[in-house]
């Protein structure tokens, strides 16, 4: 398993007006020289967004594969496949170590916070910090969101106009990982919810949040669901930055179980401005491409068949947080949403991140990869070939085998 060199960055928002702090953390594989350094100047940056309930750490596992794979399947190569020069993972600000920094805030006025400001949180650190270092000049910015945070990285591209996202390289690409988000706004009714969301959705103001210390807490949850289900790794980053200190001399969740209930209580229903803009996006991009069922008719201009944003989306085939008839009226291409891929990945469910960073990482390494139809949309800026290039809703093969 690849070494990951870890950095730390703390920085500051004020979207809605409310000030918060952002926690983030820069993953690279750990070199012993400079050749990788010198490769990824025009690399993939991956600015990684989590769950509800979760914290960046989350995303460690599935990085260490990423990087894995990276290693194992482009060391042969010529020319080597697209090389991911670093992955950001940031708090959503009322969860992890972003909710100790704005304790006050999340413990006294957890309804302040809204899913702009976890959006802004992107926008800041890619167009304010990393996009005023001229070495990430060339470097392609990636959002990869799961969960509830799709709305956040949809919501991203709208401190930007259409013509500035297709022209600067702002965002390259959106990869939405089990995306919450209402196909409709009929979908904010609980009744259309899956039994399971609407469990967990009752059970979050009465869940177990305490206990003597994180060794505890930590064989408490192995013997439960869904943390029992987890991948070690995933469970050891829980308990080690999803834990803090109370005044009892206990261990309690850094996420507090009211944030994590409103969550659930808003989720679906914010996510509909979202929805809007996931339409705009995918009308935008048809406009600009091929539309392989013929609705729209493309221009037909050198240059002009690179999507604004291509927009990837990645399903567990196992439907139990979403049901399938959800998933399906998202991907409802009568509705102009058309993306430029899907992908379902076998024996896994909305908790792929937790349960199976391996199965994780290989869907977006497939994605990022050249060895996929859609690696021309990773590969130069605006050549002759990503004219080819068409939106499409394809489901790929089945994942679980090739791992």
């Amino acid at each position: 398993m690849v070494v990951l060199e870890i950095s730390s960055l703390t920085f500051e928002t004020h979207t809605t007006g409310l000030s918060l702090l952002n926690s983030a953390k820069c993953y690279r594989p750990l070199q012993s020289d400079s050749t990788r350094d010198y490769q990824v100047k025009q690399g993939l940056v991956l600015l990684m967004a989590h769950g509800t309930g979760y914290h960046k750490e989350h995303w460690e596992p599935t990085i260490e594969q990423l990087f894995s794979l990276e290693s194992e399947l482009t060391s042969t190569k010529s020319p080597p496949t697209p090389t991911i020069r670093e992955c950001w993972a940031i708090d959503v600000q009322n969860h992890g170590e972003a909710a100790v920094l704005n304790e006050r805030i999340t413990r006294e006025k957890p309804e302040a916070w809204s899913i702009w400001d976890y959006a802004d949180s992107f926008v800041t650190l890619r167009r304010d910090i990393l996009g005023s270092n001229p070495s990430y000049r060339d470097n392609k910015f990636v959002l990869v969101a799961h969960s509830a945070s799709a709305t956040a990285a949809i919501l991203a591209t709208t401190f930007f106009p259409l013509p500035i996202l297709q022209t600067q390289n702002i965002f390259h690409s959106l990869v939405l990982i089990e995306p919450a988000i209402a196909p409709t706004p009929a979908f904010v009714d609980p009744a259309l919810h899956t039994p399971l969301y609407r469990a967990i959705s009752l059970l979050m103001t009465n869940r177990k949040d305490t206990w003597a210390s994180k060794e505890e807490a930590r064989v408490w949850m192995e013997k439960k669901i869904p943390w029992g289900m987890w991948d070690a790794r995933v469970l050891k980053a829980y308990v080690d930055f999803g834990l803090v200190d109370n005044a009892k001399g206990g261990v309690t969740l850094s996420c507090t179980r009211q944030t994590e209930a409103l969550a659930y209580e808003r989720g679906i229903r914010q996510s509909l401005p979202g929805l809007w803009q996931l339409n705009l996006l995918c009308s935008a991009n048809a406009h600009v491409g091929d539309n392989e069922a013929g609705k729209r008719t493309a221009s037909k201009s050198k240059g002009s068949h690179k999507p604004i944003i291509p927009i990837h989306i990645v399903w567990g085939d196992i439907d139990d947080l979403f049901s399938r008839e959800m998933k399906d009226r998202l991907e409802d291409s009568e509705q102009g949403r058309v993306f430029t891929s899907v992908t379902r990945v076998e024996d896994v469910g909305h908790m792929m991140i937790q349960t199976s960073p391996q199965a994780t990482a290989k869907a977006l390494w497939d994605i990022f990869s050249e060895s996929t139809p859609d690696a021309v949309s990773f590969l130069g800026e605006n050549s002759e070939d990503q004219g080819t290039q068409k939106p499409r809703n394809q489901r790929r093969g089945n994942l679980h085998s090739r791992l």
